[in-house]
C-alpha cells in the first residue's frame, strides 16, 4: 500500500503544533526541554525537505515505501505527545482559571516543577528524535532529494468558489450516445436468439469507464418504462453472496426489507414477484467468477416473461462469459474531442476555456494521458478549475506518477495525481474516508465532527467556527469529485468505488476496514478502525486487537442507514475502554444492550468524539466528566438515560451535546461554562437550586435547533433576559415550553417577552404559554424570516398577533387558544390602510386550527395541507386553495360545506357530528381521492353507489354503524383497508363475480368488530394480500376458506383474542407465511399439532401467547419448521421449554420468552446452536 502519499499532510499539522504557544512554553519551562524541541522541529524539517521526492520513488522502490511508513509512525507518535502536553497544560490553566487565581496563569510555566510527566515526556520525545534521527540518517543512502513541495495544492491556489457543475454534469454525458442506443435496442427487442431466459446482456470495461453512468442512461430512458412491467437496480459490487444480492433485488422490487436467512424463502418470494411479469434488472458491478453462484441466483428469473432482460456491468470479462450473455457490449475510452469536451466541462466551467486560451494546448496534452476514463478526466479536471498556472500545468503533465506501474492495486494514475496535487489539508480528510463501506452513504455533518476529532482541520483566520472549516473542506472535495451526492438521498454522499479503493490505498496499514470477517490484519501501526455491524458482536471477531494500542478511531457501521439494534460483548467495551488510551473518536451506537460503561472511559484523555446513541445506557459514570478533549457527545434515542454527569461543566471543550430522544429532563449546573458548545437540543429551566436559564447567557454560539423546556421554573424574568436570545444568531429552530399554565400571567409574558430570538430565526414552536397575549415581537418584523410557526396550549391569550404578513411564512400550527372567541382582520394584518400590505398568508402552504373560532383565511394560494380541529364555531368554510392536496376535518359538525375543493388527494373526518352530505360531497368533488381516513363518525354513512377508482388506502374506524356488509368490490384500487369499531359489520362482500376487483388489497386489519362473523361463502380471494391482522373479533368462528389458495402472498397473520376459531381452514394456512402471531384464541390452541406449521417452510418467526391455557410444555418435536428464526413465547401455565422441539431450528437467531411466571428454567440440555452467532436470548417476567 501507498499511505504514506499522505505524509506530507501529516506534517505540517505537526509544524504548526510544534509552534504553538503551549508546546514552546512547556518546553522552555525545563533546562533541556527547550533543546528537544530545537533538535524535534530540525529533524522534522529535515525530512519534510525530501518528502515529495520520496512520494513519488516509493511507486517504484519498496525500501522507500517502508521508510515512509516508519516516519509517518514515528509523526503520529510525536502527535500524541503533543497532544497529552496540550491537554495537561489547557486542563492546568483551565483549573488555575476558575480558582480565580491569575497569578497561577501568569506564573504557570515560570514555577512548574520537573514532575513525573515532564520526565514521562521527556523520555517519550527523546525515544521520537532518535527514531527521526535514524530515519533521516537514511536519505542519503535511499538517494532522496531535496525539492519544493506540492502539499499546499498546485501553485498554491486554493477554492474561491463552489461551482455545483460537479452534480449536474452527471447528466452531461459525451460521447456515449452509439453505446445507449445499441444497448437500448437490444433490451427493447424481443427478437434475440438466446437459450437462456431471460437474456442477459453484459457491458464490459475497465474501471472509471463509465459502466455504471451508461447503465443509468438507459434504465431511465422512457421506452423502459413502457416495454417492462417491473425495473430493478441493484449494486452488487465485490461481495457475491446469493442470499443478500436476492435480498437486495427483493428491496429494489418492493422497497421493503427482508431479513431472513433462508434461501429458500428468498427465491420463493422473488419468483412469486417475477412470475408472468416482463422486468428489467439491472445488475450493476459484478465481480462473481463463480458459476455454480449465477445458476442458483437467476433460478427465479426464470419465471418472468419472455421478453425481460439482465442489464449486467463489470470489469471482468469472465463475468459476462460465466452468464451465458447474449451480447458483451466492450465499453471503450472516450474520444479524443469527448475526452475534452468532459474535461473542459469541469475544469472551464462550461467548457469555454477563452479566458486563458494558454492552457487548451496542455490541458489536451493532459488529457491525452487520461486514456479516455471519464472518471480521471472528471477529477483531473476539477483540479485545473482552481486556476493553475501554466508552470502547474507543466508540473501535472511530466510528473513521474503517470508512469507507476501497473500492479493488483488497480490504482489509475490520474487518480493518483488528482489526490497528490490535494492541498495538504484535504489529503489526510480524503484518506480518512477509507474507513467508509463501499457504496456507503455518509452524512456531511458527521464526517466534518469525526475529522475535527482527529485534528485535521485548520482554522486560517479569527471567528471562524472549526465546523465551517470542516463543511469547506468537505465541499472542496465533493467540488472536486472525490465525493458526490446520493442519488437516493439527497442529503447523503458517497464515494465512487475506484475512489474508495484510493482512499485505502493512501492511508495504508494506518487505516483498517473489516468487512464482515475477524480483526486478524490489524497491525501495530493501525490507527484508525472500522466495521460492519453483524446483530452479536462476540469477543472472538476483535481478539487481535491488542496490537494496535494506539488506535485513534473505532467506528461501526451500517451497511445501510437504517438503525440496526445489535448486542456487543461487555469484554469488548471493558478491553476498549481500559486499552485503547489513544481514543480520539469512539462509536458505540445501536448496541442496544450496552447499559452501562466502565468507569475507566474517564481514562481516555484524547477522547474528542463519542456516540453512544440508540444504546441502553441509563446513567453515564461521573468519570466522563474527566474527557477534557471531549468535543461531541452523541446520545440521541437512548431510551433510559435519565440524567447527565453533575460535573458536565468540565468538559471545557464540548461543542454538540445531543441527547433528543432520551429521558433527561433536568440539567446539570454550571452548564454555562460550556462556552465552546454549539449544539444544545435541549434546557430544563430547573426549580430552586436548579439549572438557571441564566446559563444559556454565555452560549452564544449555539446552532440549529433549541428546545427550553420548564419554563415555568424561571423565578426572575430579568434571568429570561440574561439568557441572551437574540445573540444567538446561528439557532434556526427553537421551541419554548412551559409544562403548565400558571396563573402568574404578567410574569410569564415578562420571561417570553425577554425571550426575544434572533431575526436569523426559521422555525419557532411555544407551547402552554399562560400570558395573555404575545409578546411585542411577534408584530414588529423580529420574526420576518420565520418559516415555520406552531403556538399550542395558550389558553389565557385573548389574541393574536398579525401573523397573516410574515411573508416567509409557509407552516402555521394554532391551537388551545381558549380565551380568543374569534379570529379577527387582526391576524390577518389587515387593519393597515397602506396599499403596500401583501396579501395575508401569501406563502403558506401548510395550516392547522385547532379548538379556535372565527374567520379562516379565504385565500391561500400556496395551501397544499388543510387541518381544521374541533373548531366548532368557525364561521367560514374550507377556504379557496388551488393547489389543496390534504384536509384532515376533526369535529366540525358546523363547518358550511361550501367551496369544497376538487384538488384532494388525502381526506381525514373524525368525530361524531359530521353531516353525511359533507362526506358524499367531498368524494364526489374529488374522484382523485387515494386515502380516506373515517374516526368516530357513528353516524357517517360511506357511500356505496358508485366505484372508487382512485383510493388506495381506507380507514373506518368506530364509525359507520350502519355497515353491516362492505362491498370490495367498490373499491378496486384498494390497496389497504382497515375496518375497527365498526359494531354492526358482519362480513365482507366478495363474490365470484367480484373477484377481480379486489386483486390490489395487499393489507387488511378487521379489529373490535363484535357481530363479524365470516369472510364470506367460498372463501375471501385476494391474491395479492401480504398482511392480515384479526384482532378482538368474539363472534368469528373461523378463518377465510381455501385461504392456502386464495391468499397465495400472504406473509404475515396476526389473529388475537378471537375465542370462537377452534381451527386453521382445510389445506391449511399459505405457503409463503412469513410471521405468525396467535394469542388469546382458546379454542385454536386446543389443536395445536394439527396446524401443520412443520410444512410453512417461508416461515420465520412465530409469537405465541397461551394465557391462561393448559400448555405446559413447548413446543413439541416437529411440530414447527426448520425456517424458524424468531421464536417468542408467553403463557402464565408455561413450565417447560421442550428442548427436542428446538433441535430441529438450525435457523433461529432470537428466543423470547416473557410472562411465564411458572417456567422452572432453559432445558438442561441447554440451547440449540445459534446459526451464526448473531443470537439473541431475551427472557422477561420470568
Amino acid at each position: 500500500m501507498a499511505g504514506e502519499l499522505v505524509l506530507s499532510a501529516f506534517l505540517h499539522v505537526a509544524f504548526d503544533r510544534l509552534a504553538s504557544p503551549d508546546i514552546v512554553n512547556f518546553f522552555r519551562g525545563g533546562k533541556l526541554k527547550d533543546d528537544l524541541l530545537k533538535k524535534l522541529k530540525i529533524k522534522m524539517f529535515s525530512i519534510n525537505g525530501v518528502i515529495n521526492d520520496a512520494e513519488k520513488k516509493q511507486m517504484t522502490d519498496p525500501d522507500v515505501k517502508a521508510w515512509l511508513v516508519e516516519v509517518k509512525d514515528a509523526v503520529y507518535e510525536a502527535e500524541d505527545i503533543l497532544d497529552e502536553i496540550e491537554t495537561e497544560v489547557s486542563k492546568t490553566k483551565s483549573e488555575a482559571e476558575s480558582e480565580s487565581t491569575t497569578s497561577k496563569v501568569r506564573n504557570f510555566f515560570a514555577n512548574v516543577s520537573v514532575n513525573q510527566f515532564e520526565r514521562n515526556m521527556e523520555s517519550r520525545v527523546q525515544e521520537v528524535l532518535n527514531k527521526l534521527e535514524y530515519l533521516a540518517s537514511q536519505v542519503e543512502l535511499l538517494q532522496l532529494k531535496k525539492g519544493s513541495n506540492v502539499s499546499d495544492g498546485v501553485g498554491g491556489y486554493s477554492s474561491q468558489r463552489l461551482p455545483s457543475s460537479c452534480l449536474v454534469d452527471e447528466s452531461a454525458i459525451y460521447g456515449r450516445d452509439d453505446d445507449k442506443e445499441k444497448i437500448t435496442k437490444l433490451l427493447l427487442s424481443d427478437d434475440i436468439e438466446s437459450g437462456n431466459h431471460p437474456s442477459v446482456i453484459t457491458i464490459v470495461g475497465m474501471g472509471g469507464l463509465g459502466k455504471t453512468t451508461l447503465a443509468q442512461l438507459v434504465y431511465n430512458d422512457k421506452r423502459m418504462d413502457d416495454q417492462f412491467d417491473l425495473k430493478a437496480w441493484v449494486c452488487v459490487s465485490e461481495e457475491f453472496d446469493v442470499r443478500r444480492v436476492t435480498r437486495t433485488i427483493l428491496k429494489a422490487i418492493t422497497s421493503s426489507n427482508n431479513d431472513s436467512e433462508d434461501l429458500n424463502i428468498l427465491q420463493l418470494k422473488l419468483k412469486e414477484i417475477l412470475m408472468k411479469k416482463k422486468f428489467l434488472l439491472v445488475l450493476d458491478d459484478v465481480w462473481n467468477e463463480n458459476r455454480s453462484n449465477w445458476e442458483v441466483l437467476q433460478i427465479p428469473f426464470n419465471y418472468g416473461t419472455s421478453g425481460s432482460k439482465i442489464l449486467v456491468t463489470t470489469r471482468n470479462l469472465k463475468v459476462g462469459s460465466i452468464m451465458r450473455s447474449v451480447l458483451i457490449h466492450h465499453l471503450k475510452q472516450l474520444s479524443e474531442e469527448d475526452c475534452w469536451k468532459l474535461f473542459a466541462a469541469h475544469a472551464f466551467g462550461k467548457g469555454d476555456c477563452n479566458a486563458n486560451p494558454s492552457l487548451e494546448p496542455i490541458g489536451r496534452k493532459i488529457v491525452a494521458k487520461c486514456k479516455g476514463l471519464p472518471l480521471a478526466l472528471k477529477t483531473l479536471g476539477g483540479l485545473l478549475y482552481t486556476k493553475l498556472s501554466l508552470e502547474d500545468c507543466e508540473n501535472i503533465l511530466t510528473s513521474d506518477m503517470w508512469n507507476m506501474p501497473n500492479d493488483d492495486s488497480n490504482i489509475i494514475p490520474a487518480l493518483i495525481l488528482s489526490y497528490h496535487y490535494l492541498p495538504s489539508h484535504l489529503k489526510r480528510c480524503f484518506a480518512y474516508c477509507s474507513l467508509f463501506p463501499k457504496d456507503y452513504e455518509f452524512d456531511m455533518e458527521d464526517l466534518v465532527l469525526l475529522w475535527m476529532a482527529e485534528n485535521f482541520l485548520q482554522i486560517s483566520q479569527e471567528n471562524k467556527r472549526i465546523e465551517d472549516v470542516g463543511k469547506e473542506y468537505f465541499r472542496e472535495l465533493l467540488w472536486r469529485c472525490f465525493f458526490q451526492q446520493s442519488s437516493s438521498n439527497i442529503s447523503c454522499f458517497v464515494m465512487h468505488d475506484l475512489l474508495n479503493d484510493l482512499a485505502i490505498f493512501v492511508s495504508g496499514e494506518f487505516c483498517l476496514r473489516l468487512e464482515e470477517e475477524e480483526a486478524q490484519n490489524i497491525a501495530t501501526k493501525t490507527r484508525h478502525f472500522s466495521y460492519l455491524r453483524v446483530h452479536l458482536e462476540v469477543y472472538k471477531r476483535f481478539d487481535s486487537f491488542y496490537k494496535a494500542d494506539r488506535l485513534r478511531t473505532f467506528l461501526p457501521f451500517n451497511f445501510s442507514r437504517e438503525i440496526m439494534l445489535c448486542h456487543m460483548s461487555s469484554k469488548i467495551t471493558q478491553d476498549l475502554l481500559s486499552t485503547k488510551k489513544c481514543l480520539r473518536s469512539l462509536s458505540l451506537s445501536g448496541y442496544f444492550h450496552i447499559m452501562e460503561l466502565p468507569n475507566s472511559i474517564g481514562n481516555l484523555k484524547y477522547l474528542r468524539y463519542l456516540n453512544l446513541s440508540w444504546t441502553g445506557i441509563k446513567r453515564l459514570p461521573e468519570s466522563t466528566c474527566l474527557l477534557y478533549n471531549l468535543q461531541t457527545l452523541k446520545l440521541n434515542e437512548c431510551k433510559f438515560l435519565e440524567e447527565l454527569p453533575s460535573d458536565m461543566h468540565k468538559l471545557v471543550n464540548l461543542r454538540h451535546l445531543n441527547f433528543v430522544g432520551s429521558k433527561v429532563n433536568k440539567m446539570p449546573t454550571h452548564l454555562g461554562k460550556l462556552r465552546n458548545l454549539q449544539t444544545l437540543t435541549s434546557f430544563y429551566v430547573g426549580r430552586c437550586g436548579g439549572s438557571n436559564i441564566k446559563e444559556l447567557g454565555q452560549l452564544d454560539n449555539l446552532q440549529g435547533q433549541l428546545s427550553i423546556l420548564q419554563l415555568q421554573n424561571v423565578v426572575i424574568p430579568m434571568d429570561a433576559a440574561d439568557a441572551n436570545m437574540e445573540n444567538k444568531k446561528y439557532l434556526e429552530t427553537l421551541e419554548l415550553g412551559w409544562s403548565e399554565n400558571n396563573e402568574d400571567s404578567l410574569k410569564e409574558r415578562d420571561v417570553l417577552e425577554k425571550l426575544k430570538p434572533h431575526t436569523n430565526l426559521k422555525n419557532l414552536t411555544i407551547r402552554n404559554y399562560g400570558g395573555t397575549r404575545l409578546p411585542d415581537w411577534f408584530a414588529n418584523g423580529s420574526l420576518s424570516t420565520i418559516v415555520s410557526l406552531e403556538l399550542s396550549g395558550c389558553k389565557y391569550c385573548f389574541s393574536l398577533p398579525p401573523l397573516g404578513q410574515l411573508s416567509s411564512l409557509k407552516g402555521l400550527s394554532i391551537s388551545g387558544f381558549d380565551a380568543i372567541v374569534a379570529i379577527g382582520s387582526d391576524f390577518y394584518g389587515n387593519n393597515s390602510s397602506s396599499s403596500s400590505i401583501a396579501q395575508p398568508f401569501g406563502s403558506l402552504e401548510i395550516l392547522k386550527f385547532e379548538n379556535m373560532a372565527g374567520q379562516l383565511p379565504q385565500h391561500l394560494p400556496c395551501l397544499t395541507k388543510l387541518v381544521i380541529d374541533r373548531c366548532q364555531q368557525l364561521a367560514s368554510s374550507i377556504p379557496m386553495a388551488p393547489i389543496l392536496k390534504n384536509l384532515e376535518l376533526k369535529g366540525c359538525e358546523k363547518l358550511p360545506p361550501k367551496h369544497l375543493p376538487s384538488t384532494l388527494e388525502s381526506v381525514d373526518i373524525l368525530g361524531s357530528g359530521i353531516p353525511d352530505s359533507l362526506l358524499g360531497k367531498i368524494l364526489i368533488n374529488n374522484p382523485g381521492v387515494n386515502s380516506l381516513s373515517i374516526f368516530n363518525c357513528s353516524d357517517v354513512e360511506l357511500p356505496m353507489f358508485h366505484c372508487y377508482t382512485s383510493l388506495e388506502r381506507l380507514e373506518i374506524e368506530y364509525s359507520c354503524d350502519s355497515l353491516r356488509c362492505f362491498s370490495l368490490h367498490f373499491f378496486p384500487k384498494l390497496k389497504e383497508l382497515t375496518l375497527e369499531g365498526c359494531k354492526d359489520l358482519e362480513t365482507l362482500s366478495n363474490t365470484e363475480e367480484h373477484q377481480q376487483f379486489i386483486s390490489s388489497l395487499l393489507w387488511l386489519k378487521i379489529r373490535r368488530c363484535p357481530k363479524f362473523v365470516s369472510f364470506g361463502e367460498g372463501g375471501f380471494s385476494a391474491p395479492k394480500l401480504e398482511s392480515c391482522i384479526i384482532s378482538f373479533v368474539e363472534n368469528l368462528r373461523s378463518l377465510p376458506e381455501q385461504m392456502h389458495n386464495l391468499l397465495p402472498s400472504l406473509e404475515r397473520l396476526r389473529l388475537e383474542d378471537c375465542p370462537l376459531v377452534d381451527s386453521f381452514p382445510e389445506g391449511g394456512l399459505p405457503a409463503k407465511l412469513k410471521r405468525l402471531t396467535i394469542s388469546g384464541c382458546s379454542k385454536l390452541m386446543a389443536s395445536l399439532m394439527d396446524w401443520g406449521l412443520c410444512r410453512l417452510h417461508s416461515l420465520q418467526y412465530f409469537d405465541i401467547e397461551f394465557g391462561d391455557d393448559s400448555v405446559e410444555s413447548f413446543p413439541e418435536e416437529g411440530l414447527l419448521p426448520t425456517s424458524l428464526s424468531g421464536l417468542g413465547l408467553s403463557g402464565r401455565n408455561l413450565k417447560s421449554i421442550n428442548h427436542k422441539g428446538l433441535l430441529c431450528l438450525t435457523s433461529l437467531k432470537q428466543l423470547y420468552i416473557d410472562d411465564c411466571p411458572n417456567l422452572q428454567g432453559l432445558p438442561d440440555e441447554g440451547l440449540p446452536r445459534w446459526n451464526d452467532s448473531q443470537g439473541i436470548l431475551a427472557l422477561s417476567g420470568l
